[in-house]
């Protein structure tokens, strides 16, 4: 029974630099590192996504080809998994909480309940609703509702399956709650600028990924 796994090779010539690119360009793998198979050069490391149907074949390929190769993350889906079972099971607001990556229904409800605890900061405003009608929000983090300031916008989730660019504007949200009073350069910014922020774009996106592991 084969999973998921990324796989690390370490081409070391010329030769095994275009076979390589070859064999990536015609082959159903997601390239981690570098992102595009043109920037492969000769003795730097390739990671690469490959599904469990294909694991064989890519790794028989590889052997082929003489290109140095090894599994560098067995079972990408049991990861992923132990993300996803249950992503409430840290407090919403604790730091361990940002440690993980959450489904649209709890950034929803995360987003409800961070206001409503920072109503002097923050502000979830409403901007319209995606094309399967799922509210689109931005919060606001503003120090003062009356004095007019300079604003900074920051967007995550316009790619479904970077999970991580969402991840990080909870993040930044949070940080911001916890150490405006303490860190000097936070406290700055928020004295002169609002910033906000729009966790998920592509919030049909991003729930399909969700609920169809296949396209992760």
């Amino acid at each position: 029974f084969f999973r998921d796994e990324v796989l690390w090779a370490l081409p070391q010539t010329n030769e095994q630099v275009e076979a390589l690119q070859d064999l990536l360009n015609t082959t159903e793998v997601i390239l981690w590192q570098p992102v595009v198979v043109e920037n492969i050069k000769k003795d730097r490391e390739v990671h690469f996504y490959v599904r469990a149907s294909n694991i064989n074949s890519i790794k028989a390929q590889l052997r082929q080809l003489t290109i140095q190769h090894k599994v560098l993350i067995e079972d990408v889906e049991g990861i992923i998994e132990k993300q996803t079972v249950n992503d409430t099971v840290n407090a919403r607001g604790s730091s361990s909480y940002y440690e993980n990556y959450h489904s649209m229904k709890e950034i929803y409800r995360w987003m409800e309940q961070v206001v409503k605890v920072h109503s002097d900061l923050l502000q979830k405003i409403y901007i319209g609703s995606s094309y399967e009608k799922r509210p689109l929000y931005v919060l606001k983090i503003s120090k003062s509702k009356e004095k007019s300031k300079n604003a900074i916008w920051i967007d995550c989730g316009i790619h479904a399956r970077e999970w991580i660019s969402p991840a990080f504007c909870l993040w930044f949200i949070g940080h911001a709650i916890h150490v405006r009073e303490r860190d000097r350069t936070m406290t700055n910014l928020l004295e002169h600028f609002d910033f906000y922020i729009m966790p998920v774009i592509n919030v049909d996106g991003y729930e399909y990924t969700w609920s169809h592991p296949s396209v992760r």
